[in-house]
């Protein structure tokens, strides 16, 4: 089966399977007792920057892991899983920005996490490419480890306004938390998709041969 995440069809039909439960969860999702169905946003919202986070640690742990071995295949993962967790940030940055409109009723561009957000953004995306042209695969690693861990305190210890401190995790409700671990479960199996996915074109993985 995970063979044929290495195809087209198959890791299009695997996402397709994803993102239809995430659909109906949200659908289902229970409201709360201040946001309402408000809340559904922050769903979506929290489960891509927690996905996204993962990636980064994942990505920097690789780094490192490069900065020791100097490994061809390393530097092939760390590329890619930077890369996939570079996209779930960039969603996570409309997500926060819809999740404003519906809680807020407008977009705060001065919320210090949203500014540090969309600073980290841009320094990730700098680097990600900046780093190809560095002259060893160890400086390479060690780049993006140094720059993934600031990047991830300035992020946890971002001072907040309007944005509350867990929100989800913080709830009482049960049923809340399910959810949200669903979705992050959900949205962290599709980043996973796209990995494995883009490992086997690059041949880090063995790759099943395509229907006719």
């Amino acid at each position: 089966m995970m063979r044929g995440l290495g195809t087209t069809r198959g890791v299009i039909a695997a996402l397709a399977v994803i993102t239809a439960i995430i659909a109906a969860i949200v659908w289902l999702a229970p409201d709360e007792r201040a946001l309402g169905d408000g809340i559904k946003s922050v769903y979506v919202h929290a489960a891509l920057t927690w996905t996204a986070m993962a990636g980064l640690l994942a990505a920097g742990a690789l780094g490192l892991a490069l900065a020791i071995s100097n490994r061809d295949d390393v530097a092939e993962w760390m590329d890619t899983v930077g890369w996939v967790a570079l996209g779930f940030f960039i969603l996570s940055v409309p997500a926060s920005i819809a999740s404003q409109l519906v809680n807020w009723n407008g977009i705060f561009l001065d919320e210090p996490r949203m500014q540090l957000s969309i600073r980290a953004l841009a320094v990730f995306i700098i680097v990600q490419i900046a780093n190809r042209w560095l002259p060893s695969k160890r400086l390479r690693g060690a780049a993006l480890a140094a720059t993934l861990a600031a990047v991830l305190i300035v992020l946890r210890f971002a001072p907040l306004v309007l944005h509350p401190k867990n929100p989800i995790s913080a709830s009482s409700s049960a049923p809340i938390q399910l959810t949200f671990a669903a979705l992050f479960a959900l949205s962290l199996s599709a980043a996973s998709v796209i990995v494995w996915h883009v490992g086997c074109a690059r041949k880090l993985l063995p790759v099943a041969a395509e229907p006719e």
